[in-house]
Parts: C-alpha cells; structure tokens; sequence
C-alpha cells in the first residue's frame, strides 16, 4: 500500500504544480508552466501559462493585463518552462 500512496502523492503534485497561480503583490500574479519533456517547445509552455492567467481572471470576472512573460529557450537537456507575471483588470 505504500508504494501506491507515494505513486499517486506523485501524480497530485505534478497536477498542482500545473495549476499554480501565485500572487506577487501589489495585485499581480505569476504562474509558471515547467515541461517534463525534455524535447517541449518553450511555445507550448508559454501558451499553457498564457491559458492558466486568463482562467484565473476569468473566474474572477475579469481580463488578463500581462506584466511580463520569461519563457527563454532552455539550457540542452533540460525541459523548457514559461513564466507570465500578470494582473486580472476589471470584473469583482
């Protein structure tokens, strides 16, 4: 049973990271997208960070206004990753 309960602790925390939107004060957020795939596009990430920012505002009613987006090529044998730094303008 244990082997099973490290196995899906794994699995939910690989799930969390993905949804992970954090404030950086003065009413701003930032969400980072990190492949597991070594061969990822950085494109692909930035689009997925891109989509959790608007999800995130959406629920709350408002529009994505983008502060900053770091979504570098990364080093040979490492998977890329996209940050977006954003704000949520208008709704509640």
């Amino acid at each position: 049973m244990r082997p099973f309960a490290l196995v899906a602790m794994a699995a939910c925390a690989g799930c969390a990271a993905l949804a992970n939107v954090t404030s950086i004060g003065d009413g701003a957020y930032m969400t980072v997208v990190r492949s597991n795939d070594v061969n990822g596009r950085v494109q692909e990430q930035q689009a997925k960070a891109m989509a959790q920012a608007a999800a995130f505002c959406a629920d709350r009613g408002a529009s994505v206004d983008v502060i900053k987006t770091v979504a570098d090529p990364p080093p040979p044998g490492q998977a890329p990753s996209a940050e977006v730094d954003f704000r949520c303008r208008g709704g509640r």
